[in-house]
C-alpha cells in the first residue's frame, strides 16, 4: 500500500439528512489496490459496522474521536484509549448531578442517561440495520456506574453550559472537542482522530505524506495538523478549512470523490 485516504463520516461523506451518493460510492470502490481507504469518526465502534459493510473496509477504523482504532475483520482494538476509570465515574456524577443529558461509548454498548432525549439517531441507526449491526443501548446511572467497571472512550454531552465546557477542558485527563452544533466530545488526553491518523499510518506502513484526510469539523482539525495532508470539505467553516492544506467541493457536491480524482488519483480513476 502507498497511500492511505481517510475520511470522516458526518458532512464529508454523509450529508446531513440524506445518503452517501452512488458516485462517490464508485469513486470509493474504484480505488486501486495501492490506495488504502479507511474512516475517522466520531460514531462508537457499535454504530460504523454498516459503513464498514457498505464500503468493504478491511483495514481498522478510527471511531471515538479518535480513542479507538478498531479492526473489524478480527473483532478487536488495535488499540483503545480510554478514559481514566475515576475521572469516568466522576465525570458522569457531575453530569447527573447538574442535570445535563449524555451518552457514553464503551466496549459493551452505547450507555445513556435514563430519560435521554438525544437517543433518536442511535435508535434510528439499529432500525437500519440487521440485528447482528446493531448497538447495544444500554442505561447508565449512579449506581450502575459504582457496580460495574467501565470501558469509556468517548461521552457526549448535549448542550452544554460555557461553563461546563471552560470547568471541562481544566481537567487534565480529559480531552473536550465538539463533532456537531450544541455537542461536546470528550475522551482521555491525548485521544485525538489525529494521534489515531499517525497510528493507523504506522500500522498499516504508510508514510504520513502519503496520507489524505478528509473533514469538516472541530474535531477534524487533528487530522490535518498531524503531518498528513489535510483537505477540508467546502461546507466546512473557514476556521477548519484555514487549518488544511487542499480545500474540496462540499459533501452535498460529492467534494470527497471530486478531490480523489482532480487531486489525489488525477486520471487513475
Amino acid at each position: 500500500m502507498k497511500r492511505l485516504i481517510v475520511c470522516d463520516i458526518d458532512n464529508t461523506l454523509l450529508p446531513s439528512g440524506g445518503k452517501i451518493s452512488d458516485h462517490t460510492l464508485e469513486v470509493l470502490a474504484g480505488l486501486d489496490k495501492d490506495t488504502g481507504f479507511s474512516i475517522a469518526t466520531g460514531r462508537s465502534f457499535h454504530v460504523v459496522r454498516k459503513f464498514v459493510r457498505d464500503f468493504g473496509l478491511t483495514i481498522p477504523v478510527i471511531t471515538s474521536n479518535g480513542a479507538q482504532l478498531y479492526d473489524y475483520g478480527n473483532e478487536c482494538s488495535v488499540f483503545s484509549h480510554l478514559i481514566p476509570t475515576r475521572s469516568a465515574k466522576l465525570l458522569v456524577k457531575k453530569l447527573i448531578g447538574l442535570g445535563f443529558d449524555f451518552v457514553a461509548y464503551a466496549d459493551k454498548g452505547v450507555y445513556f442517561r435514563e430519560g435521554s432525549e438525544h437517543l433518536a439517531f442511535f435508535h434510528n441507526y439499529n432500525k437500519s440495520v440487521p440485528a447482528k449491526l446493531r448497538a447495544p443501548m444500554l442505561i447508565l446511572d449512579e449506581k450502575h456506574l459504582e457496580n460495574n467497571s467501565w470501558n469509556i472512550t468517548k461521552i457526549l454531552v448535549y448542550f452544554p453550559s460555557q461553563e461546563l465546557i471552560r470547568s471541562l477542558k481544566r481537567w487534565k485527563s480529559l480531552e473536550v472537542t465538539s463533532s456537531m452544533p450544541h455537542v461536546i466530545d470528550i475522551m482521555a488526553r491525548g485521544a485525538t482522530k489525529g494521534a489515531a491518523v499517525v497510528a493507523l499510518a504506522k500500522h498499516m506502513g504508510v508514510p504520513l505524506s502519503k496520507v489524505y484526510c478528509f473533514g469538516d469539523n472541530e474535531n477534524d482539525v487533528s487530522m490535518f495538523t498531524c503531518g498528513a495532508i489535510g483537505i477540508a470539505m467546502g461546507n466546512a467553516s473557514e476556521s477548519v478549512q484555514k487549518q488544511a492544506a487542499m480545500v474540496t467541493k462540499s459533501c452535498l457536491d460529492d467534494g470527497v470523490a471530486w478531490a480523489i480524482t482532480n487531486q489525489i488519483l488525477p486520471g487513475k480513476i
